[in-house]
């Protein structure tokens, strides 16, 4: 496939922002967890196995996605779908559909610079899609043919990189790890410190 069908940066993002809404509801079965840690001063405990499946709900979200859609309903609403890499007519292979969203679970060391990668390649591939051998295309030409954006690139990974650093390791801290439990509002604390947060949307140009 020529790369004028290569996904637009700007439709990816949006989807990306679709997707995290969709997920809200993945949540529903732990909203009395996240209740008590909003509404309640109580400590609320939580063992590492279910922190482990918190973890893993956008994995399962977008492994289902992919399997059913080709996409995730994100992009399907923006017209954009996740194909193989060597050959875009191929239905995606099961391996595929797993390997993809486990890769993406990396974003809790590094944040978004392993989606940042992309701006270093041409056909716009990630960390994600490096190992599942995907790419994300879409059905209407580009305006621009996609270039390499080095100082972007550059800038973006290591931003994200010492954010997602800074953000795992305020997490893994607040882990009893001898007890094999957290307290989820000292969880979500830990979460929010140390923001280093670079807003992506203000860097990317469309190309």
């Amino acid at each position: 496939m020529n790369d004028i069908y290569v996904a637009s940066t700007w439709k990816r993002l949006i989807a990306q922002l679709l997707d995290q809404v969709f997920l809200l509801a993945c949540y529903l079965p732990f909203g009395a967890l996240f209740y008590r840690v909003w509404f309640t001063q109580e400590d609320v405990e939580i063992s590492v196995f279910h922190l482990f499946v918190l973890f893993m709900v956008p994995a399962l979200y977008e492994a289902v996605s992919l399997m059913l859609l080709s996409a995730t309903p994100g992009k399907w609403l923006l017209g954009l779908k996740v194909v193989p890499a060597d050959d875009p007519s191929k239905e995606l292979l099961y391996t595929q559909c797993v390997l993809r969203p486990l890769t993406s679970r990396l974003t809790f060391f590094f944040s978004w610079a392993i989606y940042a990668l992309a701006f270093f390649r041409y056909d716009r591939t990630h960390l994600s899609d490096w190992v599942a051998e995907t790419r994300v295309v879409q059905f209407t030409p580009r305006p621009q043919r996609p270039t390499v954006r080095w100082v972007v690139g550059t800038l973006l990974i290591l931003s994200y990189a010492y954010e997602g650093l800074l953000f795992s390791s305020n997490v893994i801290n607040e882990i009893n790890w001898k007890t094999g439990n957290a307290d989820l509002r000292a969880l979500v604390s830990a979460s929010s410190m140390d923001d280093v947060s670079v807003d992506l949307g203000d860097d990317v140009e469309e190309e």
